[in-house]
């Protein structure tokens, strides 16, 4: 099986890093408990420009500090030793020196990485068989495509339930609902 995994809040907390370096530019105290939007810097009433001053000043300390998130890089090492990984993130490619340091910091496994916003398409072109993400516009266009995708539960993509969705609290979820997948695929064949 070919798995994609995406980056921040998936295999590891980019919430908290965010919010500390945001509130460090902001002045202000926002706790993951404020958070109720994939896009974090719209709480703080920014316009993209301000985000992207602020991520310009903060981006390598912001991805850098990120922590994985519990059992994630055990579970892809696992993986990585049975199935195809992928890693298939959304962040600007001037962040792929630190990305790949870091998963090598936290020994994550993995086969490739694309730096792509368009993760339907990368994914259909990579043959990717199932998405691991917490994007909810993500999780709606996999739905659309009537591909599988497992969401990971963030307060920002609580509303989404649908057909080919898979939502996962933690790590273990995931690894059941690829069990489940891995399961029918090979009976599909």
């Amino acid at each position: 099986m070919h798995i994609g995994i995406d980056l921040d809040n998936t295999i590891l907390d980019a919430t908290a890093a965010h919010l500390h370096f945001y509130n460090l530019a902001s002045g202000r105290a926002f706790t993951p408990a404020d958070v109720n939007d994939f896009y974090l810097y719209r709480m703080y009433g920014w316009n993209k420009a301000e985000r992207e001053a602020v991520v310009a000043r903060y981006g390598h300390d912001i991805h850098w500090n990120s922590i994985p998130y519990p059992l994630a890089a055990e579970n892809i090492r696992e993986l990585y030793g049975k199935h195809r990984i992928s890693v298939i993130t959304a962040r600007p490619l001037q962040y792929k020196d630190v990305s790949v340091n870091w998963l090598e910091r936290y020994e994550v496994p993995y086969h490739e990485i694309y730096f792509v916003e368009d993760k339907l398409g990368t994914c259909t072109e990579a043959e990717v068989d199932v998405l691991i993400d917490d994007g909810p516009h993500y999780a709606e266009a996999f739905a659309r495509a009537r591909r599988p995708v497992i969401l990971i539960d963030q307060p920002y993509n609580g509303g989404i339930e649908r057909e080919h969705i898979y939502r996962a609290r933690d790590w273990q979820e995931v690894r059941q609902h690829l069990t489940d997948l891995e399961r029918r695929l090979q009976t599909a064949d």
